[in-house]
């Protein structure tokens, strides 16, 4: 039997979406990546804000984006809105 009723948080936002719609992102700071999973709207937030990314195999995910940014500061934290710019 398979079942469809598990729920992810968005690591962004914290908005509970089902768990094939969340988005696997990885942001890597110099040799080490960090693994966050994003909703559709915080991942689209994301895309328009960074200068670039590329695909990469997934570690959960079939696929996922990755990020290459300067510093942990930079990571999307919960209750920050991507949609603000940086300061």
């Amino acid at each position: 039997m398979h079942c469809d009723s598990t729920l992810i948080l968005c690591d962004s936002c914290g908005q509970a979406v089902p768990d094939q719609a969340g988005k696997e992102v990885l942001y890597q700071v110099e040799k080490v990546r960090f693994r966050l999973e994003l909703c559709a709207g915080c991942l689209d937030a994301e895309m328009k804000r960074r200068d670039g990314h590329r695909g990469v195999p997934g570690f959960r995910k079939r696929a996922a984006i990755i990020f290459t940014i300067g510093s942990q500061d930079e990571l999307p934290r919960h209750g920050e809105h991507l949609n603000s710019t940086p300061s």
